[in-house]
């Protein structure tokens, strides 16, 4: 019984820590994103990128570039994508399941919009 009430106290204190760390107005933005980026300026590819957030805090899933960024409460999105001298920069709005915004790549003089929809 010991050992029960401790793993169940262990527990909650873990799930307590993890939601403490988390802005609640955050969560509604949390989860997985496919994030479709188009070129409209230069002759950067078409990307599809699948990210993740938590805690408003967005994380790369699958692609081969380091994510800084973040969504506040409002939906805002403000995210750095940087591979080798390579920065993508995106702003945006997420809102409900969906979100858009644009983006640029100075050092290979791009730019564009990009589109997001929230994984169920």
């Amino acid at each position: 019984m010991h050992s029960k009430l401790l793993y169940c106290g262990l527990t909650a204190l873990i799930a307590g820590v993890s939601l403490a760390g988390a802005p609640a107005h955050a969560a509604s933005y949390d989860g997985q994103w496919s994030v479709v980026v188009v070129t409209e300026q230069g002759s950067c590819d078409v990307y599809r990128w699948d990210l993740g957030v938590a805690g408003g805090k967005i994380n790369e899933r699958g692609i081969v570039a380091q994510a800084n960024g973040q969504v506040d409460r409002r939906g805002l999105v403000n995210v750095t994508f940087s591979r080798g001298s390579d920065q993508l920069a995106a702003t945006g709005t997420l809102s409900g399941l969906d979100g858009s915004g644009r983006w640029s790549l100075p050092s290979r003089q791009c730019s564009g919009r990009w589109k997001a929809e929230k994984k169920i």
